[in-house]
């Protein structure tokens, strides 16, 4: 009887920690993908690419600073 509480106790510990492992392996595809599909845009001054989210957009054009945008407004 015990022996056979011991090998039911043994085999669930093991199915939690091959699921443990697997779903770890999982985590760092989904991270490296999320920062892959990141959408960027060109700074219209320098021609840097910077994430949409920190860029300041002025119509059709980005910018990655407003020092960028003031230089691009004095010369066009």
């Amino acid at each position: 009887m015990f022996k056979s509480v011991l090998i039911i106790i043994f085999v669930i510990v093991m199915l939690f920690v091959i699921r443990t492992v697997l779903q770890r392996l999982k985590q760092p595809a989904t991270k490296a993908k999320s920062l892959n599909t990141q959408d960027t845009v060109k700074c219209l001054q320098c021609n840097t690419y910077i994430p949409r989210n920190d860029a300041i957009v002025k119509g059709d054009t980005a910018f990655c600073s407003t020092q960028h945008l003031e230089d691009w407004n004095q010369n066009h």
